[in-house]
């Protein structure tokens, strides 16, 4: 993260995203409810298929991102809203059974074993 002077007073943001990853879910709650205390604006969660989401924007209307990787991999874009007042285990359940319906459903491991097959190759 780096901090600059220089935009003119009134500019819009240039920044897309700005992402954070956190390490569970009630982290990502945490954040969330620090993040609407401290006024930020249209959040919203996703859930990804790979991630769960939350998105607000800053006070400078940055877009930030703030994540925690599921044990799936789903090809992208894939994006369905996510509910942070269910129980993880209900959130990790509903992720797997929609995962699970998209050709491209494997566990983030079988994935990241093939990844790992595919760069040996190219080397």
């Amino acid at each position: 993260l780096a901090l600059a002077s220089g935009r003119p007073e009134g500019s819009k943001s240039t920044v897309m995203q700005l992402s954070f990853q956190v390490g569970s879910l009630s982290t990502l709650r945490s954040v969330r409810d620090k993040a609407l205390s401290n006024g930020a604006k249209d959040l919203f969660g996703l859930n990804h298929g790979n991630a769960w989401s939350i998105y607000f924007n800053d006070p400078e209307d940055n877009l930030v991102e703030v994540y925690v990787d599921t044990p799936f991999f789903v090809s992208q874009p894939h994006g369905d809203p996510l509910d942070l007042g269910k129980s993880d285990a209900e959130i990790l359940s509903e992720t797997e059974a929609v995962c699970r319906n998209d050709p491209s459903f494997m566990p983030i491991a079988e994935w990241e074993r093939q990844m790992r097959e595919r760069l040996a190759g190219q080397g």
